[in-house]
C-alpha cells in the first residue's frame, strides 16, 4: 500500500516557479498542476490566486475557489521572416586541394 501511494505521488508532474519583483525581492511562487491549474502563493505560503488558461482564455479564481473573471489573450501570427531576409548570391562550387 505504501508503494502504491508513493508511485501515485511521483506519477504526476507539478511545475513550480519562483516570482520576483522588479528590484529582485521574492514575492512568492506559482505552482502548475498537470490539469493546467496554476496556484499563486505569497512568500509565507498562502494561496493568493488561481487561474487556468485554455485556448487563449484565462479564468481567474480566488483562494476559496470563487470565479473572479476571464481574460482573453489576443492571437498574434508569426511575422513572415522569409520576405525580410536578404537574398544570398549563388556561390561557385569549390574544390579542395587545387
Amino acid at each position: 500500500m505504501k508503494l502504491g501511494i508513493c508511485l501515485l505521488l511521483f506519477s504526476s508532474t507539478i511545475f513550480a516557479q519562483a516570482i520576483y519583483g522588479p528590484q529582485g525581492q521574492y514575492l512568492g511562487y506559482s505552482q502548475t498542476s498537470p490539469s493546467g491549474v496554476t496556484n499563486v502563493y505569497s512568500p509565507s505560503g498562502q494561496n493568493v490566486q488561481s487561474y487556468q488558461t485554455d485556448s487563449g482564455q484565462t479564468n481567474f479564481y480566488s483562494p476559496q475557489g470563487q470565479y473572479q473573471g476571464t481574460s482573453t489573450t489576443p492571437i498574434y501570427s508569426q511575422p513572415n521572416t522569409i520576405i525580410n531576409t536578404p537574398r544570398q548570391a549563388p556561390q561557385a562550387p569549390s574544390v579542395k586541394g587545387w
